[in-house]
């Protein structure tokens, strides 16, 4: 698939995953709008969607287009016709307006479905030889977590790299006895009492 493409989707998915949050604060601040306030913030938000909609739309057009699209790339097109279908279902929520579960759940399932591709891949394309551009083996779920912000990763990593501190560092610990000893000091030395 070209990378053109790959981009147009993978913006898309960045868009939507910010438009859910959007629809999540909106949801949040309702208590505190007024009704007509409210009802324009959830029209634009249905807005929103509906232009990621048009532009998933115009990607599918797009790919059909390709020499072979339609044979080569059906299951993207049937993957992005249902992505179509419920940016739609979301558009009209939204419209009501509601900015409630469905909303949130229709916005989710989208983000679902876009990430299920597995040709919409941002690690392949690119070169040339025998077959230019043509797709890679990666998974888009792994590369597309990222843009899902903060939250459980199932398959992240954690690593200890033994970093410390490199200011107020002071060695070795001292034993309790010399501490206090040294804090009395101290003490003793800001108070301006220093054995004078």
């Amino acid at each position: 698939m070209p990378p053109s493409l790959v981009l147009e989707v993978l913006q898309v998915l960045e868009g939507e995953i910010n438009l859910r949050e959007d629809t999540r604060v909106a949801e949040q601040a309702r208590p505190a709008l007024k009704a007509d306030e409210f009802r324009k913030r959830a029209s634009g938000l249905s807005t929103s969607q509906d232009g990621f909609r048009d532009r998933i739309d115009k990607v599918v057009d797009r790919i059909k287009q390709l020499p072979d699209g339609e044979e080569e790339f059906g299951k993207e097109i049937q993957l992005l016709g249902a992505v179509s279908g419920v940016m739609s279902e979301a558009t009209d929520i939204l419209a009501k307006p509601e900015t409630g579960g469905p909303a949130i759940a229709a916005e989710t399932e989208a983000i679902e479905l876009l990430l299920q591709s597995k040709r919409i891949n941002p690690k392949g394309g690119g070169g040339g030889g025998a077959n230019p551009g043509g797709g890679g083996t990666g998974k888009t779920v792994d590369s597309a977590m990222a843009l899902l912000g903060s939250g459980v990763n199932q398959k992240e990593v954690r690593e200890d790299r033994g970093i410390s501190q490199a200011t107020g560092e002071s060695g070795p610990v001292l034993p309790e006895e010399f501490r206090a000893g040294l804090d009395e000091y101290f003490n003793k030395l800001e108070r301006g009492g220093g054995g004078q």
